[in-house]
């Protein structure tokens, strides 16, 4: 089988039915591809609506399971993929028709271990407000601390979404890669890090495929972010990212991708006390993260301002609040 789409599904009943049948309405035969929805306990109709939709497409496959949160839903359906990519999708978004056949085709020739797909976002009175331009990447080929790089900057919405993204299941079978089960914000990025640092080879495709929505009340619009529990959720992806290196036995130059990751997360546990002027919080933060033995971080291989916030983050824990809301702007 070449694709193994997962779909993760908690309280979307309104927007799955026409994610499904996007992914659906493609021009491969539905034996290449298949289509695994995690029902991860969704207290509305979601389940029905799938078995509903499975009548009428062979190729869809519904798992059920008590909640267990979008990390889990999608390691779950990784488990019993079969397909020699893997594609997250979201179940409020939705795809353009009859785009499967081009990029698996891409990737396939190519021997492509992950893939930018083209994405678009649309508000909520679906107008556009920003999309991918990958006309400049899509001509060449990157190894994966490249091609992480590559697709960022300034401009750059979500750039740590894992949707719209091919992946090749060997590669995170290999390496064991799973999305992060205590990680409740950013879990995308963590597991982002982890692959691109074993990437070999890195594609990109500028045709238009996924279409984002934005709604109220999704996870990225949340203030989980602003929680302790987010807090210690940022803590634990440095631990876990620290011991997926060691564990891979990762090179240098693969190791900087890490120490840039652990820079981005360490900042993400202290930047929402800073902004929000909460110098207590961020004393607290402080205390918690000098307990986790990260008083000071490494700065080889930190890219954007995040070399810059970190030199200034071991030099002084007084001087960095002010100094982070004068430079803040980092991806």
């Amino acid at each position: 089988m070449r694709l193994s789409i997962i779909v993760p599904a908690y309280k979307v009943a309104d927007f799955i039915e026409k994610c499904i049948r996007s992914l659906e309405d493609q021009d491969i035969s539905k034996s290449e591809y298949e289509i695994i929805v995690t029902n991860d306990g969704s207290p509305d109709h979601c389940k029905e609506i799938v078995e509903n939709l499975q009548q009428e497409f062979s190729n869809l496959v519904l798992i059920n399971q008590v909640n267990q949160g979008v990390s889990m839903a999608r390691n779950n359906a990784i488990s019993i993929a079969k397909g020699a990519y893997i594609l997250p999708i979201d179940p409020d978004d939705y795809v353009v028709p009859n785009t499967f056949k081009h990029f698996l085709a891409k990737a396939e020739t190519n021997e492509l271990d992950i893939l930018y797909l083209g994405f678009e976002i649309f508000d909520a009175d679906e107008k556009s407000i920003w999309k991918t331009d990958y006309s400049s990447q899509e001509q060449s080929f990157y190894n994966g601390i490249d091609g992480y790089f590559v697709s960022r900057g300034y401009d750059v919405k979500d750039p740590d979404r894992s949707c719209g993204l091919l992946f090749r299941r060997a590669l995170l079978n290999q390496y064991r890669i799973t999305y992060p089960k205590n990680v409740p914000y950013l879990e995308d990025g963590l597991f982002l890090s982890k692959v691109f640092s074993v990437a070999k080879k890195v594609g990109f495709d500028n045709e238009p495929f996924y279409l984002r929505t934005t709604r109220k009340g999704s996870a990225t619009n949340s203030k989980l972010f602003f929680t302790d529990r987010s807090v210690d959720g940022f803590i634990y992806a440095i631990k876990n990212v620290k011991d997926f290196a060691n564990e891979s036995q990762l090179n240098p130059e693969q190791t900087q991708l890490i120490n840039h990751t652990i820079a981005k997360f360490l900042i993400l546990a202290l930047s929402p006390s800073i902004n929000s002027f909460q110098f207590r919080q961020y004393f607290k933060v402080i205390s918690v993260l000098k307990k986790a033995n990260l008083q000071t971080v490494e700065t080889d291989g930190l890219r954007f301002l995040y070399k810059k916030h970190i030199r200034m983050y071991n030099f002084s824990k007084l001087i960095f609040p002010f100094y982070f809301r004068i430079t803040n702007k980092v991806n």
